[in-house]
């Protein structure tokens, strides 16, 4: 043993123990990822490279366990055994940017021999004591003392529907650029840390449970993800409500007030206003919890998207209309998959048109994010709104959302320099429902004018036509775009 450290924290004595790298061999890397993103408000560019250092659980087998928040929109990632500068460049094998987690496979597959990786160990639950092993700059091992306080489904940085999610309470020093860190039980993997806060010293870890889903999903080389049900839904505990919707007086069920029909319900049979009364056998209360054998009352997000895999058959027990069914269906996610704007767009340029200096793209809530933390607030708020209430505005997920995001400076363009966030209905007559039709439109009209038809003031926008091509080239070289356009 190296050296002990202790700190008391409300109460609770948390040991950080050092162990020497013989007992951390086979269990931890450095994965040290250069990352660069794309730019949303200049959508021909990428931002400034940087670079992210984090902690891998190698597994059985050689490959290695990560966030996907550590290796994002990367450009190169790398692993370095601790203690030594053997390095070795890695592949991501699969990557779930919602459940924030990703599959690392070495180049060299031998850069791993030796190690005996990690097995996975228990799932958790609330005042379980538990481990958070960190390396330290040398290649030691830190065995951080940590508990679980909360063991529930929770928001997590990149996902708007829930997964399930460990609250931890854990001393952790800094030493790399992320909190990446594996959750330990006796020396087995129980989940993976994804966020602290060291002024509370309390964090959020991804269970074993979502780990253990999506290391079976990625087996056999072709990652499908969660499933996802595809509705939005109402608690049932005001009996007025009860009485209208004609629910079972017996109690229980949540009132489902939007079906995607592409989800999985929808596809199932269940519709708007029918009360969901269970899944898969697994009866819900008022309050849309299900009794998880583990955790007791779980909300019914875990049931739908840790326990089934994409293809599973789903069983779902509803009242309609005060008459009660069964229904059955096939898991999936395409509720989220396919949608008019898509959530997140990781490792994926942005599309764009830059048509005589008007620059339309199309939204997405990668774009809405790059306003920063209160995005919200600060985006324009009309492209907020569609983003928020895009299932009940824009139901057709081939109609995408094109807006003029800026307008560049040109000959034909100086009246209408303080354009943006102006979302886009036609051009010369014609309804626009992505950027490929409206860059048809452009190409196709040769002379007069290209009028612009916006929802918001100042509704029209006139250029004229033959003017395009060579403004645009000036633009082109003037603002040194890669291209006019990507599609």
């Amino acid at each position: 043993m190296k050296g002990v450290w202790v700190w008391i924290l409300a109460g609770v004595s948390l040991v950080s123990v050092a162990v020497g790298e013989d007992d951390s061999r086979g269990s931890l890397v450095r994965v040290r990822a250069s990352i660069q993103a794309y730019d949303q408000f200049r959508p021909w560019q990428k931002k400034s490279p940087y670079g992210l250092n984090g902690t891998g659980v190698v597994l059985p087998g050689g490959k290695v366990l990560a966030t996907a928040a550590l290796v994002a929109n990367r450009t190169e990632v790398g692993l370095e055994k601790p203690g030594s500068a053997e390095k070795c460049a890695a592949e991501v094998e699969a990557i779930d940017y919602e459940a924030n987690l990703a599959l690392l496979q070495p180049t060299d597959r031998n850069f791993l021999k030796g190690f005996s990786g990690v097995l996975l160990g228990p799932a958790l639950r609330a005042g379980d004591k538990t481990e958070v092993w960190q390396l330290e700059r040398n290649g030691e091992m830190l065995r951080n003392q940590a508990e679980i306080l909360s063991a529930g489904v929770g928001r997590y940085p990149s996902d708007e529907a829930g997964f399930l999610v460990y609250g931890v309470r854990v001393s952790l020093p800094k030493r790399d650029d992320s909190y990446t860190l594996p959750l330990m039980k006796d020396g087995q993997l129980a989940g993976m840390m994804m966020g602290y806060d060291r002024d509370s010293q309390e964090g959020t870890a991804i269970p074993v449970p979502m780990i253990e889903h999506f290391l079976k999903d990625a087996a056999d080389g072709k990652y499908e993800g969660f499933p996802t049900l595809g509705v939005s839904w109402s608690p049932l505990r005001d009996p007025n409500l009860r009485e209208e919707v004609l629910a079972p007086k017996s109690g229980g069920g949540l009132l489902l007030t939007r079906v995607n029909p592409r989800g999985t319900a929808g596809r199932a049979g269940l519709r708007e206003g029918d009360v969901l009364l269970s899944v898969d056998g697994y009866k819900l209360d008022e309050d849309g919890n299900y009794r998880d054998p583990l955790y007791g009352p779980t909300a019914v997000g875990n049931l739908i998207r840790t326990k089934p895999t994409i293809g599973s058959p789903a069983r779902f027990r509803i009242s309609r209309n005060g008459k009660e069914m069964e229904l059955t269906g096939t898991y999936d996610r395409k509720a989220r998959d396919e949608v008019a704007i898509p959530t997140l767009q990781f490792d994926t340029a942005p599309r764009y048109l830059v048509a005589g200096g008007l620059v339309f793209q199309e939204l997405t809530g990668t774009y809405l994010q790059e306003w920063g933390d209160k995005w919200s607030e600060r985006a324009p708020q009309r492209l907020v709104e569609l983003f928020t209430f895009q299932h009940e505005k824009r139901p057709d997920p081939s109609r995408k959302v094109v807006f003029l995001s800026q307008v560049l400076p040109s000959p034909i363009t100086l009246g209408y320099l303080q354009l943006s966030g102006l979302v886009l209905e036609k051009v010369n007559g014609r309804t626009i429902a992505n950027l490929n039709e409206l860059a048809q439109v452009v190409d196709e009209t040769k002379s007069g004018d290209l009028v612009f038809e916006f929802r918001d003031e100042p509704g029209k926008l006139v250029l004229q036509a033959q003017d395009l091509p060579s403004v645009s080239e000036k633009i082109r070289n003037d603002y040194g775009l890669p291209a006019l356009r990507r599609l």
